[in-house]
């Protein structure tokens, strides 16, 4: 992996990893906190689903994969 500095990034690389399981991926919010990029996806075209995913900054590794139903927490 590589390393991850711009928003846009990490948007883009946390978009092409949920795809993989969700057809319908629409950014949210994508943030940077410390090392890691919090990056927020709606992947619902109906019902309100979200998917947060931590990515590393340096590696470009996904840290953590969370899936919420209803409110964005």
């Amino acid at each position: 992996m590589t390393t991850i500095q711009t928003v846009e990034q990490a948007t883009q690389a946390a978009m092409e990893f949920v795809r993989k399981y969700y057809p319908y991926v629409f950014p949210v919010s994508t943030r940077r906190v410390n090392s890691q990029w919090i990056v927020d996806l709606d992947i619902s075209y109906w019902k309100t689903n979200f998917v947060r995913l931590k990515i590393q900054i340096e590696t470009g590794t996904i840290d953590e994969f969370k899936v919420t139903h209803g409110q964005l927490l």
